[in-house]
């Protein structure tokens, strides 16, 4: 009995992974918006620093933080690219083994949670240097682009524009 559950969950476990996989795939090959402009897009920071209306001590401070973060996570982001993509020559192997897709994605699992450890460390240390009012749009900022790296609520519909809703009134 208790082997068998044991099968199911690896099974199981397999199928997430698969379709985790397959869905990652779907996306990165999906084909994208043409740029709107010729500009290059704006660094992160020089978006935040410019949103958030920093001070001289505070971007001061906000570059020496995302410095130190960014060389953090890097190496993260590359461990993650590279067992991501170890993970997919195992599923496409001949007789694909169980046991060490099982292994890889709880090391994807852990490169995930150290990432997620880091940026949250990274936030609270930059709001410590921002006022209130900052903070604020600090975290306004963040969650838009989470939101907006998640993807439209309806992926399915064909009646909105990727671009987002607001796209057609700014032509």
């Amino acid at each position: 009995m208790k082997k068998n559950l044991v099968i199911l969950f690896l099974i199981l476990l397999t199928i997430v992974n698969i379709a985790a996989l397959v869905t990652f795939v779907y996306h990165r090959f999906q084909p994208r918006p043409p740029l709107l402009s010729m500009h290059p897009p704006d660094k992160p920071e020089n978006f935040i620093r410019r949103e958030l209306n920093l001070n001289e001590e505070q971007t001061k401070q906000f570059e020496a933080h995302f410095d130190k973060f960014k060389m953090e996570m890097d190496p993260i982001l590359d461990s993650l690219r590279a067992k991501r993509a170890e993970l997919t020559e195992e599923m496409a192997a001949g007789e694909p083994s169980v046991a060490k897709l099982d292994r890889m994605a709880g090391e994807i699992g852990a490169l995930e949670v150290r990432l997620q450890k880091k940026t949250i460390t990274h936030m609270l240390e930059t709001k410590a240097f921002l006022n209130p009012d900052q903070q604020k749009k600090f975290f306004l900022l963040f969650k838009e682009g989470h939101d907006r790296a998640r993807g439209p609520a309806n992926p399915g519909r064909m009646d909105q524009d990727p671009r987002g809703p607001d796209f057609n009134d700014h032509r």
